[in-house]
């Protein structure tokens, strides 16, 4: 039986020659695997708090315009032809940046007879000139009832990735904020 023949052999496989050349076992090239399964998940994450950074930032615009269009809806009580007109400007005065089209208003008045009235949701205008200084007093505003303006914004998140499920659009959505005040 030779021994040393078959030991021969198997030293003249390549493998052997080949594997240093190769590295296995390595740490090398182990950073950019990582990088390379991690770098989705990252942009995932950074997109997703600046899409909430940006949400809760508009949500407290819409927050002070509707709080200020609810001051000047009260303070102006029987005198302005179109209440709801006055509302949808002054909104849309304290979001320049904002299109009329994404931003819903409603407007419920309450008359001297304690009759709510609600006008809307409509999106980009809205008028209520019953409820104005030309309307009957059944409709008219009433000096010491209450006034609530509501304004919502679809607000468009962003992503990295397109999401098949709407479309390949970006999700939206309503980001809602009210306030009510008594008529001067």
């Amino acid at each position: 039986m030779k021994i040393s023949g078959s030991q021969r052999k198997q030293r003249r496989l390549p493998a052997p020659r080949v594997r240093p050349w190769l590295r296995f076992g390595g740490e090398d090239g182990s950073a950019l695997i990582e990088m390379a399964a991690l770098l989705p998940f990252m942009l995932l994450v950074l997109t997703g708090a600046g899409s909430f950074t940006l949400a809760f930032y508009n949500l407290q615009q819409i927050g002070n315009a509707v709080s200020a269009a609810a001051q000047g809806l009260g303070a102006t009580a029987g005198v302005v032809d179109d209440p709801c007109a006055q509302v949808v400007s002054q909104v849309e005065a304290s979001m320049p940046g904002t299109p009329a089209s994404d931003l819903s208003f409603t407007v419920v008045i309450t008359n001297a007879a304690g009759t709510a009235t609600t006008y809307g949701p409509t999106a980009g205008s809205l008028s209520c000139k019953a409820a104005g200084s030309g309307g009957a007093a059944s409709t008219a505003e009433a000096a010491g009832e209450p006034q609530t303006v509501t304004v919502a914004y679809s607000f468009k998140w962003f992503t990295v990735f397109t999401w098949k499920a709407f479309g390949n659009s970006s999700p939206s959505s309503a980001l809602t904020s009210s306030e009510t005040t008594l008529a001067d």
